[in-house]
């Protein structure tokens, strides 16, 4: 009975604790055609996803050949060929197999794939298998050699490789679909003009999208793109409020709104607890937008107008040369606020235009 050598178990089991670090599918690939032929010496190795009745086909090699669109039309002609093809169709999980156990040599040295697509390669001798996953009909890997048959030893290592193969296959496929929804996820978030950050319970971004990153960088000056922290601010508040939720309590200690100011705009930061991570809302609020919050507050458009300067800081002749009114006219429409809003100074004017921002910003 055939057995592995140590050094060949030495380098399955490194081969296959690597194979199982999470990757999508394009990474998957890429990974086996890199090290596959470096565990069983293989000149060329391919990944190939195919359908015989369409002849249609997407084929990876390494080394890739100098003319990859003339290799797949060749193949997708030929491939009824070859005797691997009608081999998967029947098991799509073929277990390793070489070319000289499916065909005698003279009889595949006669076909057109053999002269038109592996005799220019050099290719002389195969070993195959399936990878039953995903929508192709016939779905597999190969190696290749120019000369020498591959031995019982590397079909039996490919053997005990193959449950791996298939299962690190399915997971990079688990991988796109998770990725899929991801950024399905993201466009929808920012179809609302929202952005969303994804925290851990140490306040880390564990994934924001991109309209947040903009976000960050331009209320946040200074801080380095693509950094796994939130700026000091707003990991401080962030912190806060998120501290009071480590033994099960959902409900944030203090208004879950944070607003920054900007030179044109704001920002509304808004904290939504979840015991598998807090999230952070972040919306862009323009002077337009707040107006259209205030008149939430039964303002008229120009008392909204006028309010909204009132939280910029904003002085009455200040105010009167923006709007194009008179300083006079300014305070008028600062009386009918107070009374709208009941109440008898600035401050509270701004309290309370702050607090329909923030209902409007959720």
């Amino acid at each position: 009975m055939e057995r592995l050598s140590q050094p060949q178990i030495a380098a399955l089991l490194r081969f296959v604790r690597d194979l199982y670090v999470p990757r999508d599918r394009e990474g998957f690939i890429f990974y086996l055609l890199r090290e596959m032929p470096r565990l069983v010496g293989a000149d060329v190795v391919s990944f190939n996803e195919a359908n015989p009745v369409t002849r249609t086909s997407q084929t990876w090699l390494n080394p890739p050949p100098p003319s990859q669109p003339a290799v797949d039309r060749l193949w997708n002609e030929l491939m009824h060929e070859h005797p691997f093809v009608a081999h998967l169709q029947r098991d799509a999980g073929a277990r390793p197999i070489r070319l000289s156990e499916l065909a005698p040599p003279g009889r595949f040295a006669r076909t057109a794939i053999y002269n038109e697509l592996f005799r220019p390669m050099g290719v002389e001798q195969q070993i195959l298998m399936g990878l039953p996953a995903g929508s192709s009909p016939a779905r597999g890997t190969g190696l290749y050699r120019h000369r020498k048959d591959f031995s019982d030893r590397d079909k039996l290592l490919l053997t005990l490789l193959q449950p791996h193969l298939i299962q690190a296959d399915q997971n990079a496929d688990w991988v796109d679909r998770r990725l899929d929804e991801l950024r399905m996820l993201e466009r929808g978030v920012e179809q609302l003009d929202r952005g969303l950050i994804v925290l851990d319970s140490a306040a880390a971004v564990r994934l924001a999208t991109t309209r947040a990153r903009q976000h960050l960088a331009a209320y946040f000056p200074g801080r380095t793109n693509g950094s796994g922290r939130l700026p000091d601010a707003l990991h401080r508040w962030v912190f806060q409020q998120i501290s009071h939720l480590q033994n099960g309590n959902l409900a944030p200690p203090s208004d879950p709104t944070l607003i920054v100011e900007g030179n044109a705009a704001r920002l509304v930061v808004r904290l939504v607890a979840d015991r598998d991570g807090p999230l952070l809302l972040l919306h862009e609020q323009r002077a337009d937008e707040m107006a259209r919050s205030l008149r939430a507050l039964g303002l008229s458009r120009r008392e909204a107008e006028v309010l909204t300067w009132v939280t910029e800081g904003k002085t009455n002749p200040e105010i009167a040369v923006i709007l194009g009114v008179s300083a006079r006219t300014v305070q008028t429409h600062l009386d009918r606020i107070f009374r709208k809003l009941d109440v008898e100074t600035r401050t509270a004017a701004v309290a309370a235009a702050l607090k329909a921002v923030k209902a409007g910003g959720r």
